[in-house]
């Protein structure tokens, strides 16, 4: 796993030069050990830089205080932080505007996306901090990012606390105000089970108070676990599960177990109906891929249908393994309206599947493609085993499946990010 620190902005004009604060003089101790004690793969540092013409631009018309300008004292990073760098390894960055693309640029062609271990602070956390976060958070959607708001500084404390928020919410690891944490904590299913639980609470809290969590049930573990987690987070009442078979289903009984077992109300769809008026309604013959995909966009229209007739989210049942290698459908069983486990690969799923107290036959259920008889795995060419090691500690024994997956991970990062769209520049 690389590790990364990233040192924004940690400038004399914005610790005690013209747009210092108390807050910012007040963290450059912290920021300064925490460089020490570091010993990772690389440092990088920032520079808010501007010129003489810094008061024509739109920032200076909107922040009409000059600061940064380079050649000048306000600058030059902290001298305690200056030190703090001498004996390492170290990246400097020239940005012109509050985020810079240039660190994942470099993070990408220097460690690559896999087993990524980023750690932000600095100045200001309401600006360049969080600009630069969520660009990161854009170009590695699997990486470990943190931000220690002990070694941050906003330009006011009432902005601070709703830049951390709101990174928060982007699934940045906010770490405790007096805790350093240098590495990734260890895997606690218990807690993390928990942790899934109230996140889900809080979702139905500010997205939907009183609603329903809506299930598409296939008898794998992962829909499995999603809808024992909305069972245990809102009461089975407010838990539908949606069994979908394509015609006959040789492991609908599993489906059937699941929803015995948790006791939640469910309704049986059958779509074959549906894949056959598409298909046949079609004036030419599809392709196999074409094919294949066709069922799983129409069960995420089966469970939409469901849910706005019944008040309700969709929940998405990806996993971080089968997301990382692009086995999902888009526009199928990729979406939803809230995503549980998108961040826990298979082996952890199980773990927290055994803690939720699931049936193992569910949760050891091997996942098939359910058109050859081979399993996933065996269609894959690698093991999840194999897979989720590499995706936590970036090692991997057989070089040509670390290419494979880089390959697929690769191929299939569209999966994860927004539809691109046009920006007029309005």
């Amino acid at each position: 796993m690389a590790k990364i620190l990233v040192v924004i902005d940690m400038q004399k004009d914005f610790v005690d030069g013209s747009l210092g604060t108390p807050e910012a003089v007040s963290i450059v101790p912290s920021v300064a050990n925490r460089i020490r004690a570091f010993d990772g793969d690389m440092i990088y540092v920032t520079y808010d830089t501007h010129g003489n013409d810094y008061d024509a631009t739109l920032e200076g018309k909107k922040l009409p205080v000059a600061h940064c300008q380079e050649g000048t004292a306000g600058h030059a990073l902290d001298p305690l932080v200056e030190e703090a760098l001498s004996d390492k390894p170290c990246m400097r960055i020239t940005k012109r505007t509050f985020g810079t693309f240039e660190i994942a640029e470099d993070i990408r062609k220097r460690f690559g996306d896999c087993g990524l271990q980023i750690e932000c602070l600095g100045l200001c956390t309401d600006i360049c901090v969080i600009s630069n976060v969520l660009i990161l958070r854009a170009a590695f959607p699997n990486a470990l990012i943190s931000v220690d708001p002990s070694c941050c500084a906003g330009v006011t404390p009432d902005l601070h606390d709703a830049a951390l928020s709101a990174m928060r919410s982007c699934q940045i690891d906010v770490l405790d105000k007096n805790v350093q944490k240098d590495a990734r904590p260890s895997f606690d299913p218990v807690r993390v089970k928990n942790d899934c639980v109230e996140w889900i609470r809080d979702f139905f809290e500010k997205n939907g108070p009183g609603c329903n969590a809506v299930v598409g049930i296939s008898g794998g573990k992962d829909s499995s676990i999603v809808a024992a987690l909305c069972s245990e987070a809102l009461g089975k009442d407010r838990v539908i599960g949606v069994l979908m078979p394509c015609g006959e289903q040789s492991d609908i009984d599993m489906a059937k177990l699941l929803v015995t077992h948790l006791g939640i109300r469910h309704y049986v769809v059958n779509i074959k109906d549906a894949v056959d008026g598409v298909t046949n309604a079609i004036p030419f013959d599809l392709s196999r891929q074409s094919t294949i995909n066709l069922p799983p966009r129409i069960r995420m229209s089966t469970l939409y249908a469901v849910s706005q007739s019944h008040n309700g989210r969709v929940a998405n049942t990806c996993n971080l393994s089968e997301d990382w290698v692009g086995y999902s459908t888009r526009y199928g069983d990729s979406v939803g309206d809230f995503s549980p486990c998108s961040h826990l690969t298979v082996h952890e799923m199980k773990a927290v599947g055994r803690v939720l107290g699931l049936p193992e036959v569910l949760i050891e259920k091997k996942p098939a493609d359910g058109l050859t008889g081979l399993t996933d795995e065996d269609n894959l060419g690698f093991t999840y085993a194999e897979l989720d090691r590499y995706i936590r500690t970036g090692e991997i024994d057989d070089p040509e499946k670390k290419e494979k997956i880089d390959r697929l991970h690769r191929i299939n990062q569209f999966k994860l990010e927004l539809m691109p769209s046009f920006d007029p520049g309005f």
